[in-house]
């Protein structure tokens, strides 16, 4: 089952073959089409075929997942334990994508609840709403973080999506019809994306997007959209510089927004879940650069916490720490 991947700002991640494949519209189309029909015992076996075929195979994005998760668990972690987690990480991938596919068939009652989001999560997001100023939800690919963008979608269908800034046709463009279809407000990066999220935000509402994957090299001067590119100084994760995208921290500090962390992960006794962090707001000093990265260290801190969590869940096929 392909992978779930996604790019930022119409800069181009170079995937690998085995990538490219895995994500091309026929293997894409044929993975919804079964999964469709196909109960879950069978779904799930057919998923660990896929899964334990790549970890045997060990195609170049094995080794990016490697790379990552060794920043992750630090060196202290053995190697066994090391591709084990990596083994886990095609694994999950594979169910979550068979997972996805399967509910999305059996329509919005079915989203409504196949991700449990505790309490404390929404009160989280009742508080965001009641300051009356948007709030921004970001979140870490962990889980089943598509499943999880559904789910919030189907309980307030007024969040905007911001999705891919140039999406690759494929099985990337079957993705996209299949969250529209499920009632998903998509938008793809753009500047009438940008001024919709901004008077969205404005208007009391709410903006989602993904932020724990890199959208070019650290060196990379800053782009002028409010919400695309990464800084100059790369963002501080796990104590490393990452080129992390910055414009939801710029989008807040533009629109006085909230920022809520999102941890979407699978329980094992409790099945998927979502954990938000409290809404943090923004700092500000009297250095608009300092507010840039005071904000990011305080969201990255969160992303780590659910990452460091879960490290076996972290669908992360690019490589964010390259050239090391």
């Amino acid at each position: 089952m392909p992978m779930s991947q996604d790019s930022h700002s119409g800069q181009r991640v170079q995937f690998t073959p085995f990538q490219r494949f895995l994500g091309s519209r026929l293997v894409t189309g044929v993975g919804m089409f079964f999964s469709k029909y196909l109960p879950p015992l069978i779904g799930y076996a057919i998923a660990n075929i896929i899964a334990g075929l790549i970890n045997w195979l060990k195609p170049d994005v094995y080794w990016i997942v490697h790379d990552n998760l060794y920043q992750v668990v630090g060196p202290e972690v053995d190697e066994k334990e090391l591709h084990r987690l990596v083994h886990q990480v095609f694994h999950n991938n594979a169910r979550n994508n068979y997972d996805l596919w399967h509910l999305v068939s059996r329509g919005q009652e079915a989203l409504r609840t196949a991700i449990h989001i505790p309490p404390d999560a929404w009160t989280h997001i009742e508080q965001a709403r009641k300051r009356g100023k948007g709030a921004i939800i970001v979140g870490t690919h962990t889980g089943n973080f598509d499943l999880a963008i559904l789910t919030l979608a189907a309980h307030r269908p007024e969040i905007q999506v911001l999705g891919l800034a140039a999406p690759p046709a494929g099985g990337f463009d079957l993705m996209d019809r299949m969250r529209a279809r499920a009632g998903v407000h998509l938008t793809s990066i753009n500047v009438q994306a940008l001024r919709e999220a901004i008077n969205r935000l404005h208007a009391g509402g709410f903006v989602l997007t993904g932020v724990d994957r890199p959208v070019g090299g650290v060196e990379q001067p800053v782009e002028p959209s409010p919400l695309v590119g990464g800084s100059q100084r790369g963002v501080q994760f796990f104590g490393r510089p990452a080129a992390l995208p910055t414009g939801h921290v710029r989008l807040a500090l533009k629109t006085d927004a909230v920022i809520l962390v999102a941890g979407p992960h699978r329980d094992p006794q409790k099945g998927n879940m979502v954990y938000l962090s409290p809404p943090l707001e923004m700092v500000r000093t009297s250095d608009p650069d300092e507010d840039l990265h005071i904000n990011l260290r305080r969201v990255t801190i969160w992303l780590e916490e659910f990452i460091r969590a879960w490290p076996e869940q972290w669908a992360m096929f690019v490589p964010v720490w390259p050239g090391e």
